[in-house]
């Protein structure tokens, strides 16, 4: 089979088991990961020259995964995470490698197969969780960056594995060549560091008038830095190459822009990685140990995030940053099922046991993207059953409220829309007070004398505290559906308990129209739709300088009006 027959073959048939995927309501990865089933079982990836193009195809789509990551992770927030990050990434796989080892060996396992699993059961899946965070938008949460700079060190540990354990296989494994990974880890962190700091920045500058020829080089310079990372003088894998890549370009200008083209560059690639999973999965070479891949899965998916939970309250985080950022490891990583492919190509385990991992992948991936997916929805629902969490903790500790609150105003949200919105509220109100989930946002407020308190709308503990019943204007500026609904509820209650109450406003953000309608029913006085109202606001502007006959005058008289507006803002 040819090259363009292979493409044609993989990919219909991708687009084919996504859209039933999608019918069927489930993550389009899933349709994927069926596909590559269906064609090993038919014959469709039979010869070696076809899995071969797939293999390659697949590792490209993680090289620009860990890319478009390096990219959008700016190394000011690798650094602030780094003790969270260290603490979870080290402690979490310490702990679920041992639990994943005895769980392995109570199996029935030899204790190699014990421990090349129970490691491998330890590391979540980076391809997914940054995938879905991106596609939700909540990469850059406080959150996402402790989910993203924990997966970073579990890749890095990963990484040093693959060479310790493929050292004790062998009866190579030594000090001095562990302390020679752990010495290339570090300078090319220190090189990445240096080139985005000095030498990047000012090179996508200069290529900055040309979106062609940013583009390209941009692809060229993560290929390069791939390839030089995996040769044989470094030893790292392409994908790891990619990030590095990545993040020598993250505090550049032109960052958004290049992660806008590559991204639907990772997701064509990115379909061809789970093609592959799902063809490297045989029913015949699992035999009877379905039971097993079962319970890693469970494991995977309920112990693993109860451990990083655990971690993440101990180091003083509130339970809802700890349940949101524990998924990140509630699936098999892409990295585990390297290690065990490799082991399994040094014959040093039967190829069963990658059978038994990659069904635990598939079972755990589409998941754990329905965990993630909702994982505000599924917090409001257990929050209840974390009792051993801390409600508030040293890390993300909030403001106190000092004094009795009446007659205030409440602003959910301190983003761009409410910067601007704050200071009309402090003329209507006594006072106005300020919820936020950002903690750089409420540290800059509290250091400009502004009442804030950290928090989130969907916290139904905050809201005796901001005394929502004694406030005559409640303003959100978040555009979550649900969190807004959650909110008119919990105030519709208050005025039913109440037997009589003041006059109270309540506006709230929306999306869409469809969400808009939805919050006018539930009880919303107005709803603001940001890009509506921008774009009644330009047309007015428009039309009030469209009279006259002179072009050249009306632009001149709407450019010294613009620019009036510009310098005001």
């Amino acid at each position: 089979m040819d090259v363009f027959s292979v493409l044609a073959l993989v990919l219909g048939s991708a687009a084919l088991g996504g859209v039933v995927a999608k019918v069927l309501k489930q993550p389009p990865l899933l349709g994927y990961v069926a596909t590559g089933i269906l064609l090993s079982l038919t014959g469709g990836l039979s010869s070696s020259e076809v899995r071969g193009v797939v293999e390659v195809m697949g590792k490209l789509g993680v090289t620009f995964l860990l890319f478009l990551a390096g990219l959008e992770l700016p190394m000011s927030d690798l650094k602030r995470m780094g003790k969270v990050s260290l603490w979870t990434g080290i402690g979490q796989i310490a702990i679920s490698s041992v639990l994943g080892f005895g769980l392995v060996k109570a199996l029935g396992f030899s204790s190699l197969t014990a421990l090349y699993l129970g490691t491998a059961v330890s590391f979540g899946s980076t391809i997914l969780v940054v995938k879905l965070l991106s596609e939700k938008g909540d990469l850059l949460s406080l959150s996402g960056k402790i989910s993203m700079g924990h997966l970073l060190v579990q890749d890095f540990v990963a990484v040093g594995l693959l060479t310790i354990l493929s050292g004790v296989a062998t009866g190579e494994v030594s000090v001095e060549k562990l302390g020679w990974v752990i010495f290339k880890v570090v300078v090319m962190l220190v090189v990445s560091i240096w080139i985005s700091g000095k030498l990047m920045s000012k090179v996508l500058d200069y290529l900055g008038f040309s979106t062609e020829l940013l583009f390209i080089t941009s692809i060229g310079w993560c290929l390069v830095v791939a390839a030089v990372v995996a040769s044989p003088w470094v030893g790292f894998s392409v994908e790891i190459g990619g990030l590095l890549a990545g993040l020598a370009m993250a505090n550049a200008a032109e960052q958004v822009q290049i992660a806008s083209r590559v991204r639907p560059l990772r997701d064509f690639f990115l379909t061809w990685f789970f093609v592959a999973l799902g063809a490297n999965f045989s029913i015949d070479q699992l035999g009877g140990m379905g039971f097993a891949a079962v319970l890693i899965s469970v494991m995977v998916l309920v112990i693993n995030p109860l451990i990083m939970m655990s971690i993440l309250g101990l180091l003083g985080y509130r339970k809802r940053t700890a349940f949101l950022a524990s998924l990140a490891v509630s699936s098999i990583s892409e990295f585990s099922l390297i290690i065990v492919s490799g082991a399994v190509g040094l014959s040093i385990l039967p190829p069963s046991i990658l059978s038994v991992l990659t069904l635990a992948a598939i079972i755990t991936m589409p998941v754990s993207s329905y965990l993630i997916w909702n994982d505000h929805k599924i917090f409001k629902r257990i929050s209840h059953l974390l009792i051993w969490m801390k409600k508030t903790g040293k890390s993300e500790k909030a403001e106190v409220l000092d004094g009795e609150l009446s007659e205030h105003g409440v602003l959910f949200g301190h983003n761009r829309v409410g910067e601007r919105v704050r200071p009309a509220l402090e003329k209507l109100v006594n006072e106005v007070v300020v919820v936020d989930f950002n903690p750089e946002v409420v540290s800059e407020l509290r250091q400009q004398g502004i009442k804030v308190i950290y928090g989130d709308m969907s916290d139904h503990e905050l809201y005796s505290k901001l005394a929502l019943d004694k406030s005559p204007l409640v303003v959100s500026t978040v555009p979550d559906l649900h969190d807004n609904l959650f909110l008119l509820g919990w105030i519709c209650d208050l005025k039913k308990r109440a037997e009589k109450h003041k006059k109270q406003l309540v506006i709230v953000t929306a999306a869409n129209q469809i969400d808009a309608k939805e919050l006018y029913k539930a009880g919303a006085d107005y709803v603001l739709l940001p890009h509506f109202v921008g774009g009644n606001y330009l047309s007015f502007v428009l039309e009030q300088h469209s009279s006259g006959s002179d072009l050249d005058r009306k632009l001149a008289n709407l450019e010294t009006y613009l620019k009036k507006e510009r310098i005001n803002g």
